[in-house]
């Protein structure tokens, strides 16, 4: 794992700023720092620190669970993994998106490794009024039984990509390492659930390639890509956009309509008599 990231409780330590210490999601900025930083003292083993927003039921506490399924992840012919979506909802126009990774030893190219996932991104969120990101490690025993986020923040680039961390309005993007078999030797293959707190929208719908998952080849792994399915969120903004576009009858359009009414009139007549 030689993700080059601040060591937050250093920094803060140089600023004479405790370290946080509730669970909590935090907030992700559009200008400034981007990818906000989620480490504890490098570790990241606490769901107390920053990005950590507690346990599921801490972080979906007042939601309810709408919709969920598992997807299957596959690289190139091989199925390396699978993925849990969920969404949840308060009923009041704030939802949770949430993605959970579960990912197997299988060689999926020639380099005879199996895949990691460096980064996770998903997508939905340039109209939504706020956006947080957070975490939940499901088993908070120890670093490797499951992975947190190294930092969140609303990006489309991940490692070793161009413009890697740069602001883009409708991804969100979890700095991660999740592979059952690292080359470094620390292996968590499954990860924390990853999530989207966003006000704004009005429900959520799937779409095509809405999750990323990016390979950024850390260890010299192949540079690759996932694409998935995944559930957005929908705005009413978009519909009545929709609306909007809707193509109005000419006059013409409504003449032909009428006179094709009268024939069917006038047919219908005949047939009566």
């Amino acid at each position: 794992m030689k993700h080059r990231l601040i060591c937050a409780a250093g920094a803060l330590a140089l600023t004479g700023i405790a370290a946080p210490s509730h669970a909590a999601f935090v907030s992700l900025p559009s200008t400034g720092t981007i990818m906000q930083v989620c480490g504890d003292s490098g570790t990241g083993n606490s769901t107390s620190v920053a990005c950590g927003a507690g346990s599921v039921s801490t972080a979906t506490s007042g939601f309810s669970l709408l919709t969920s399924t598992t997807r299957t992840l596959t690289a190139g012919t091989t199925t390396v993994g699978s993925l849990s979506d969920r969404v949840y909802g308060d009923g009041a126009g704030t939802y949770i998106f949430g993605m959970r990774l579960d990912m197997n030893a299988n060689v999926w190219d020639s380099t005879g490794l199996a895949f990691e996932v460096n980064d996770a991104f998903r997508s939905g969120f340039a109209s939504a009024t706020s956006v947080q990101g957070g975490y939940s490690k499901v088993d908070i025993t120890g670093p490797v039984t499951d992975e947190y986020a190294r930092s969140i923040g609303r990006s489309a680039e991940g490692m070793n990509e161009p413009g890697i961390g740069t602001y883009d309005a409708d991804w969100v993007r979890f700095e991660t390492d999740v592979n059952v078999d690292d080359p470094d030797g620390s292996s968590p293959g499954t990860s924390a659930w990853y999530w989207v707190k966003i006000t704004g929208a009005n429900g959520w719908t799937t779409a095509e390639e809405a999750i990323r998952l990016l390979e950024g080849g850390e260890e010299d792994q192949t540079e690759y890509s996932i694409l998935v399915s995944g559930y957005v969120p929908t705005y009413a903004s978009a519909r009545l956009a929709a609306s909007a576009l809707a193509p109005v009858p000419e006059p013409s359009e409504y003449a032909m309509f009428l006179a094709g009414l009268g024939v069917l009139g006038f047919a219908a007549r005949r047939r009566m008599r």
